[in-house]
């Protein structure tokens, strides 16, 4: 399947060009711009102010919003996860989370992820490919249009392992940051990573405020390598280093995502060592209570996440412990698109 391009991706001399070709007057360009961005347009129908024949020419040319839902759930505090089908039928997921003071949307960077966390069900198939800047924004757009209101935050952590896309991922944000654009400000985004550190520094020399998430895990060596694959781990002393040089140049605070997996990073120790990394990087903790993905990994019992937050507080580090929202919909990374995939496998399997 062929997929048309995002029309968010495509830029004002290109738009002009395109429109110059079906000799459409200029000012069209700003119209459509207006549209997909301040309008924020899901359909071509919906750009009423433009001729029928044009606004079929860009139905037949572009996909004016990329991303479509293939299934949605929800849970009973108003967290939406959807599994949203892109043009050529691959799916990725984005995540709608509410709170009294803030709406939240957590989108993905790439189909599948090639990390491959042991804990984490986005990376079990692999990487299939990276989304383009268009795909990326098309979910923030799809969310707002959802929510019927406009996000306040962005967390990019969903699918995928951001740094290692960020020809398509940097492009995207200055679209969801600019003025003329969705209009969010950089302090409202956050980006995570699991240790790239080569897109760490390059991160930090675009000089944008946006926020940085070490998906931290394991306080060792030897300990994230029982969780992260060798093909893009990197020494934990390089990228704290590289975490060290990103809060220096952009003056923003880092934070240290912390899943805690019972009996493998929720030990006394594992503490100790973690408060030692959160002073010298000046970072705060989010401890996540891991979500069970099928994998041979379990959350750290409630009593045991209480004393490891304590033990972290009493040590003078800034940690907070992550409600846990949507684990009764599969809300954690990857769950509904690898239901998806196993469904689709075992159908072809029986068809053959």
């Amino acid at each position: 399947m062929t997929a048309r391009r995002p029309l968010r991706e495509i830029g004002q001399a290109e738009l002009a060009e395109w429109l110059a070709a079906r000799r459409q007057p200029a000012f069209r360009a700003k119209q459509i711009r207006e549209w997909l961005f301040a309008k924020q347009a899901l359909t071509a129908d919906e750009m009423t102010n433009l001729p029928a024949g044009l606004r079929a020419a860009l139905a037949e040319d572009f996909a004016i919003c990329s991303v479509t839902q293939a299934e949605v759930v929800q849970d009973g505090e108003g967290t939406t996860k959807w599994l949203l089908e892109l043009g050529d039928g691959e799916t990725i997921e984005a995540v709608l989370i509410r709170a009294p003071d803030r709406l939240t949307v957590c989108i993905s960077t790439q189909v599948g992820c090639p990390v491959r966390c042991s804990f984490c069900a986005s990376g079990r198939h692999g990487l299939v490919r990276d989304l383009s800047a268009g795909e990326i924004v098309d979910q923030v757009v799809f969310a707002n249009r959802a929510a019927g209101q406009r996000v306040d935050n962005i967390v990019v952590m969903g699918m995928g392992e951001p740094l290692l896309n960020l020809d398509a991922l940097l492009p995207a944000l200055d679209l969801i940051c600019a003025e003329e654009g969705l209009g969010i400000g950089a302090r409202h985004v956050t980006v995570s990573t699991s240790g790239i550190v080569p897109g760490i520094r390059r991160l930090a020399t675009a000089g944008r405020q946006w926020n940085l998430a070490l998906s931290l895990h394991g306080v060792t060596d030897a300990a994230r390598a029982r969780l992260i694959p060798p093909a893009h781990r990197y020494p934990l002393a390089e990228i704290l280093r590289a975490c060290r040089e990103y809060r220096e140049t952009t003056g923003r605070m880092v934070t240290l995502e912390y899943a805690l997996i019972a009996g493998e990073n929720d030990h006394a120790d594992d503490a100790r060592h973690l408060t030692r990394i959160a002073r010298d990087l000046h970072a705060k903790v989010n401890l996540i209570p891991c979500n069970a993905t099928g994998a041979a990994h379990r959350s750290s019992a409630a009593e045991q996440v209480r004393m490891f937050h304590e033990q972290l507080v009493a040590a003078g580090v800034q940690a907070t412990v992550r409600r846990r929202k949507g684990s009764d919909i599969q809300a954690a990374c990857g769950q509904l698109r690898a239901r998806r995939v196993n469904h689709d496998r075992n159908t072809q399997e029986t068809d053959e």
